[in-house]
């Protein structure tokens, strides 16, 4: 068994002190609520990362799955009373399934096509979403019932409860993220990702394991749209099945480290943390929060390509070299 070091221990340590003691010393609403969107567009960019940062398949349309998550958890309450910690693994199971008709179809499909079918296809769904009564249409659903109990409906008054419990489960997801790039499945998906035909070549079934990789993908962003359900206790098509939404859960990625482990977790926190406060300090300055909000990222887009994931290693590279000028030898 290997032994974890002592500087990595610490770091653990502090990590999880940090995450105790925040929700604790930032008690307010406002500021769980940030917390907790962190933890969700978290496992949106852990889930999307699968297929686009290891597969290599750019999908514009994974609000479809957010969506699937989000309302098969408040439908199944709705007409079945069936509790979340029930209902969030129906919803991730339709959506696999759903994701499995869906990837078999487009999946043939490479680069800016196949991006461009996602979006469609996800601008379809939100039109049957918008036009089909019984699940709310463009009214959406609204699942807060103060008679239920709150454990078992987690329907929690402290929103810090929400902060905790979320936290955990991104911890979760993210350990199990952390041994898949280990695995063969993600070396597998890597070599598709640089070379579909080589790969396939070396004995790689391409499509199989990238249906297998849309189908895991959409599995945890549904799990995250069950799980804003829980804390909004409200939604409609508008708010969680727009090309914005699928162009954010992207975005996080991109931002934070397009095939690493962690850089879904750094790009959440940054982007959730920029858009939410951009939009309550700034908004009331007629869309100055979006400009401003929105040439940050281009910024870090643009001169951070690899992410921001990439930063420590870009500092350690500067020090390096200015340190090796410094040792030069004079000219003769």
């Amino acid at each position: 068994m290997k032994k974890i070091s002592t500087k990595k221990l610490v770091f653990c340590v502090g990590i999880a002190a940090l995450l105790i003691v925040l929700p604790l010393v930032l008690n307010t609403a406002f500021s769980h609520h940030v917390m907790t969107m962190m933890c969700i567009w978290a496992l949106l960019g852990m889930g999307w990362n699968i297929i686009g940062g290891y597969a290599g398949q750019i999908s514009n349309g994974h609000a479809i799955y957010y969506a699937f998550g989000a309302y098969a958890n408040a439908m199944l309450l709705q007409w079945f009373s069936l509790p979340p910690w029930l209902a969030i693994w129906v919803g991730c199971l339709f959506s696999a399934a759903i994701a499995f008709l869906i990837g078999k179809g487009l999946l043939r499909f490479h680069g800016h096509v196949f991006a461009i079918a996602t979006m469609a296809v996800a601008e379809c769904a939100r039109l049957v979403f918008i036009n089909t009564k019984a699940i709310g249409g463009a009214t959406g659903v609204y699942i807060f019932n103060s008679k239920l109990d709150s454990l078992l409906y987690m329907q929690f008054s402290n929103t810090r409860t929400y902060v905790y419990l979320y936290v955990v489960i991104v911890f979760l997801v993210l350990m199990f993220v952390r041994w898949l790039d280990k695995t063969k499945f993600c070396y597998y998906l890597r070599a598709i990702n640089g070379n579909e035909t080589a790969a396939e070549s070396a004995g790689i079934n391409a499509a199989h394991y990238k249906l297998l990789a849309y189908m895991l993908s959409a599995v945890i962003v549904s799990f995250a749209g069950a799980l804003y359900m829980q804390f909004m206790l409200y939604t409609d098509p508008s708010m969680i099945l727009t090309s914005n939404i699928s162009m954010m859960i992207v975005l996080v990625t991109v931002m934070g480290g397009v095939g690493t482990v962690y850089g879904p977790i750094i790009g959440a926190i940054v982007l959730t943390f920029i858009s939410e406060y951009t939009r309550v300090y700034l908004s009331r300055f007629g869309g100055l929060d979006m400009v401003i909000y929105g040439l940050l990222v281009i910024l870090i887009v643009l001169f951070i390509p690899d992410g921001l994931i990439s930063v420590p290693h870009r500092i350690r590279a500067y020090i390096a070299r200015k340190g090796g000028k410094g040792k030069e030898a004079p000219a003769k």
